[in-house]
């Protein structure tokens, strides 16, 4: 389905902004030039920012002397003062736990709204592992995330363009931020970043309205969202970059999908299987079912139902590779699973087998006929644990790799299970050394409604459940000692209390927001009346100064028509005294004049 226009680009700038805004950089230099409008505008308003450059950028100048460029770059855009952690350039990809440590201590200790990050499609290694790290980070750390539900992550673009969802104005800072960029004298003699990121900000302004001539583009997407999106997912949302990740050696590996009578499913599956890009051999084994189109997979065909652990014993053994994954059709692969396991299984030979984390969807039949997804959750993701597995089951089959030699020399799945029997076979694989835990989401359980999923079939607290949990504890009683058991119960109650006390503090930081939002309604009633009274105040004194106008019109009206008035009568004077002066003057006024004389009269 084509995406509509206005979707694929925004057409209106965004307000982006944090009350408290986390920047991470790989390289001194890149937070001006990814973020530096983002930042000046944070900064200009009176928010608080944080801007933390991950490498000391040495294999490209002096790290001092780019540490002391980008403290000034900084400067010109406000006041904040930039954290190094120093970690070697171009080794990020190397070094990433100790850079999650970091990460963690970071985002616990200023607990921001706002995350800029580098974009997931960045082609400088460093780049790409400091958002990668991130990711994982979040995705893993179940405190982090709570305390960080209510962040936004806006990734950013420095090496390579992303598609953005959001295009922020930096029209009014745009100079400050190339005067930022021209801080960076030592680099600005390698590259001229200063017309690249004029060139790049004034080409993002092309879809805004044109009085915005300088903008920055980001992909922003909510925190929780992130925690059950797989990279390749992020990758593919915010625009898919040549593949430049180097890959080690790839190992052989045979995928074996059991099947049975759920065609669409099954497409899906297989397709998924190929989106890795990867060589693998795939076996499709129909467990009695109608005969499927298995397209270019090997398909092993059983006339009749011999049960889910034989179909998945004879896929192994038809399998002519030396490395087995396994995948059932109402589950998918993620484009990054195979390799993850393959480069993780190639770089060590000390574990058994290997797993990543999954999803876990839950589908039903949408008003379209088609499978649509109602609900994802986290709920893989757990390191190995031995004698955990004793007594639950924590490790999904799809996340598995192993060896096919070791799968028979085990003797397979026991066909005395139809449910579990793939924890039976890691309980038994389990005594045969370690497990190697890849903490990277690679994989999608799916349960399907009214598709003959088991596990739907068969809930939690169902009697079929529990026997076949109980079938499993009854076979494997001897390794079910006492002290497994009381290790077991001890680690429930501490993750029960660490639950327990994380939903203390959540509530009580409910109860703290409560407190806070009546506050604020409060506050804003408060304003709103104090706005109401002013308007009124307002209101009369343009009343009253309106009253005043016409009272000082009419007075002016008033004052004209006396000036016309006494200008009339200055002309009636004047008429008159003209014409007194011509009587004086006159025969008949002097002879008036002589008789009044006569008599006695003057």
């Amino acid at each position: 389905m084509a995406t509509p226009e206005s979707e694929a680009i925004p057409y209106e700038a965004q307000d982006l902004r944090g009350e408290r805004l986390l920047l991470l950089a790989p390289h001194p230099d890149d937070e001006v030039i990814g973020c530096g409008g983002l930042l000046a505008l944070h900064l200009r308003e009176g928010r608080s920012v944080r801007a933390v450059v991950v490498t000391d950028g040495a294999e490209a100048g002096d790290a001092a002397v780019r540490e002391k460029e980008s403290r000034a770059g900084l400067a010109l855009l406000g006041d904040i003062s930039p954290e190094f952690l120093r970690f070697a350039d171009r080794t990020l990809a190397a070094d990433q736990e100790r850079l999650k440590l970091r990460l963690h201590e970071i985002l616990e200790d200023f607990k921001p709204d706002l995350i800029a990050v580098p974009s997931p499609v960045e082609i400088h290694p460093d780049h790409l592992a400091l958002a990668r790290a991130f990711c994982e980070l979040v995705q893993n750390d179940d405190s982090l995330f709570a305390e960080l539900a209510v962040a936004r992550i806006a990734f950013y673009e420095v090496s390579a363009p992303l598609r953005p969802n959001a295009l922020v104005d930096i029209t009014d800072v745009a100079d400050a931020k190339y005067a930022a960029i021209a801080a960076h004298a030592s680099q600005l003699q390698i590259r001229d970043y200063i017309s690249y990121s004029r060139g790049l900000n004034a080409y993002r302004a092309m879809t805004l309205a044109p009085h915005v001539r300088h903008a920055e583009a980001y992909w922003v997407m909510p925190l929780p969202a992130l925690r059950i999106m797989p990279f390749s997912a992020l990758r593919n949302a915010v625009g898919i970059p040549p593949e430049v990740e180097v890959t080690r050696e790839r190992i052989p590996i045979s995928v074996i999908v059991r099947t049975k009578d759920r065609p669409a499913l099954l497409r899906e599956a297989v397709d998924s299987i190929r989106a890795n890009n990867y060589p693998a051999e795939v076996v499709v084994v129909n467990d009695g079912g109608a005969a499927p189109d298995a397209g270019p997979a090997r398909l092993i065909n059983h006339a009749k139902s011999v049960g889910r652990s034989e179909a998945m014993n004879s896929g192994v053994r038809a399998a002519k590779s030396p490395w087995i994954a396994f995948l059932d059709d109402d589950d998918l692969y993620y484009p990054e699973h195979l390799g993850t396991l393959s480069n993780a299984a190639g770089t060590s030979s000390r574990h058994v087998a290997w797993y990543t984390d999954a999803v876990s969807a839950f589908l039903r039949i949408g008003e379209s006929g088609a499978y649509e997804t109602f609900s994802r959750m986290r709920i893989f993701g757990s390191d190995f644990d031995r004698a955990q597995l004793l007594v639950d089951n924590y490790i999904p089959l799809t996340t598995l790799l192993v060896a096919r030699d070791t799968f028979l020399d085990l003797g397979g799945f026991d066909r005395q299970f139809d449910l579990f029997e793939d924890w039976d076979f890691l309980i038994r694989l389990s005594q045969r050394g370690t497990f190697a835990h890849i903490p990277r989401i690679t994989c999608e359980i799916r349960h399907v409604e009214g598709a003959g999923s088991i596990t739907l079939e068969s809930p939690e607290g169902s009697q079929r459940f529990r026997d076949a949990k109980l079938q499993i504890w009854r076979k494997h009683a001897n390794l079910r000692t006492d002290e497994v058991i009381a290790g077991a119960v001890e680690r429930l109650k501490r993750t029960l209390l660490t639950v327990q006390n994380e939903l203390v503090e959540v509530s009580g930081a409910r109860h703290h927001h409560d407190v806070e939002i009546a506050r604020l309604l409060r506050e804003n009633g408060t304003l709103r009346r104090q706005l109401e009274q002013a308007n009124a105040e307002i209101r009369g004194a343009l009343a009253s100064a309106e009253a005043e106008r016409v009272r000082l019109r009419d007075l002016r009206q008033a004052f004209d028509e006396s000036q016309r008035t006494i200008g009339a009568l200055y002309k009636e004077v004047a008429r008159l005294q003209t014409l007194l002066d011509t009587i004086f003057k006159s025969r008949t006024w002097k002879l008036h004049t002589m008789v009044e004389k006569l008599r006695g009269n003057s």
